[in-house]
């Protein structure tokens, strides 16, 4: 008598019913290296193997427990609930989680974010009003406008430099 399902782990082992506990370890570990996902990295087929693993180890599991495999004979479900891979990954969990994390990893470094920035602009605005002075006790001279050209010639070559780079 067979369960009501349509699961037969001997079909999916490739064994008879009478087959020992040794036929059905070699039969299980052939279709392991066979299906395992290391084998099948980056192949398309990849989602397929590992649906064939986890079916590959329900059916071990269930053969392999005498008392399984005794329910199973007798008629009665032996597993109610399919064993998943334990290869395969929830990966929109996976994202959600990471999610959360970067997200309260922003709000956590935010405070020291913006003293860095209150700090860099502080120190830009030294540097502009320290430039500025030296600049105004120079005024009229030829010094002066030499480092007014050079102060555009160099900013002229920075922006020039960035938009070479940014076609790649």
């Amino acid at each position: 008598m067979r369960p009501s399902d349509d699961f037969d782990p001997y079909a999916v082992l490739g064994v008879q019913r009478t087959a020992t506990e040794a036929e059905i370890r070699a039969a299980y570990r052939e279709l392991v290296a066979k299906y395992h996902p290391d084998r099948h990295q980056g192949n398309p087929l990849e989602d397929l193997a590992a649906a064939k693993l986890a079916e590959i180890n329900r059916a071990y599991e269930i053969l392999s427990d005498p008392e399984r495999r005794a329910e199973y004979d007798s008629g009665r479900r032996a597993w109610p609930r399919p064993v998943d891979s334990p290869f395969a990954r929830d990966t929109a969990r996976l994202r959600r989680r990471n999610r959360w994390f970067l997200i309260i990893g922003i709000l956590l470094l935010f405070p020291l974010l913006l003293r860095l920035v209150v700090f860099l602009l502080r120190m830009l605005f030294r540097a502009l009003r320290l430039g500025g002075e030296g600049l105004a006790g120079l005024r009229g001279t030829p010094a002066a406008g030499a480092a007014v050209l050079l102060a555009v010639l160099v900013c002229v070559l920075l922006f020039l430099r960035r938009r070479r780079r940014k076609p790649r």
